[in-house]
């Protein structure tokens, strides 16, 4: 095991925007009892040694043994306090919230990413169907709150499944959310992952395109010059053949109109503000904020272009719009229901990955 391999791997799946975006995703390696996996709010595009914590697995295997409040926040306090002593003599960060399921599954190595088109599956009504018509050897878990539920319910059905099979599960897709590979090595990964993307891609019947598309720019700017009011930060512009299609009507809106999983509303907002073609841009922006209690990072204008307040906003809206495109494949996109947006919406570990991610 190398901890410099496993950081030069995890380099170059952050860098690809088609794997992983800004603060998504986490790696890790185990070695003598002892876990590497990746900190809270550090990007793998860019992470290093200080990236990663170390962590006793000896002691990670005690948590299975105690008992949790019913409450989410009580339970999730308890439960992360446990993870913090988890970890080895000197370490100062943060475990990614995932740790628990990283530690669990029994591989050397483990990789969770967050494909646009992995989650065009994940994300779409007809997930669970198209994982087990393509992928037979792999698990599927449905929608559950993340951190200690979703690494208890992968703990159960990788037990059932071993059970049933006598192999052990090294490929688990979960809705609205995304991927995790496990392998007792990176390249094995890499090949698993590289099989994953073949065998959706060959299941598509339309991939998104994202071809620039012009757009007045007087109103743009007029726009910007509104939005400007609200955020000191950048206000960047796009327009291409996706977001036209998108943008003639509410309509044809609906489809991108909600948060496919937790990274798009920790990077981009819950929902994107629909402003229709005469409506004034301030007051809808304005009423958003009211009705919403925060304000919108995407705005999107009818006939127009979609505007992001600061840069990491856009990213994950061009996401959104990729997997809703791939979603079409397999039933078309399924969005996160209310409860589950408010959890995370209100969870304590996103805010504090909102916070990290954001210095």
């Amino acid at each position: 095991m190398s901890l410099q391999t496993l950081i030069e791997h995890s380099r170059r799946y952050g860098s690809d925007a088609s794997f992983v975006l800004l603060g998504g995703g986490n790696t890790s390696c185990k070695e003598q009892g002892v876990m590497y996996v990746k900190a809270s709010g550090h990007a793998l595009g860019t992470i290093g040694k200080s990236g990663f914590v170390r962590m006793d697995l000896a002691k990670m295997e005690g948590i299975w043994r105690k008992q949790y409040s019913q409450d989410d926040d009580t339970r999730e306090d308890e439960v992360l306090k446990d993870m913090m002593a988890c970890r080895l003599e000197g370490e100062t960060a943060r475990p990614s919230v995932e740790a628990l399921l990283h530690a669990l599954l029994p591989f050397d190595y483990v990789v969770h990413l967050h494909p646009a088109m992995v989650n065009g599956v994940t994300c779409a009504k007809e997930g669970k169907s198209a994982v087990e018509r393509l992928f037979p050897e792999a698990l599927w878990i449905e929608l559950v709150k993340p951190g200690f539920i979703l690494a208890n319910i992968v703990r159960e059905r990788m037990a059932v499944h071993t059970k049933r099979t006598g192999a052990v599960c090294s490929l688990i897709f979960l809705q609205n959310h995304g991927i995790f590979v496990g392998g007792a090595t990176l390249e094995e990964i890499a090949s698993q992952y590289e099989s994953v993307m073949g065998r959706i891609e060959s299941a598509l019947v339309r991939k998104p395109d994202f071809t620039p598309v012009a757009s007045d720019q007087a109103k743009v700017e007029a726009v910007k010059h509104v939005l400007g009011r609200y955020t000191s930060e950048r206000i960047l512009f796009a327009m291409n053949k996706e977001y036209e299609r998108c943008l003639k009507d509410e309509a044809s809106f609906v489809d991108v109109s909600s948060s496919f999983t937790p990274d798009h509303i920790v990077y981009a907002g819950f929902k994107p503000l629909w402003v229709g073609e005469n409506e004034d841009v301030a007051k809808a922006f304005e009423a958003f904020e009211t009705q919403n209690g925060g304000r919108a990072k995407i705005v999107c204008v009818q006939n127009l272009g979609v505007f992001s307040l600061g840069e990491k906003p856009m990213p994950l809206f061009l996401d959104s719009v990729a997997i809703s495109v791939y979603a079409q494949s397999f039933g078309g996109p399924l969005f996160m229901d209310e409860p589950m947006i408010d959890f995370i919406r209100n969870w304590e570990v996103e805010k504090y990955r909102s916070k990290v991610s954001s210095t």
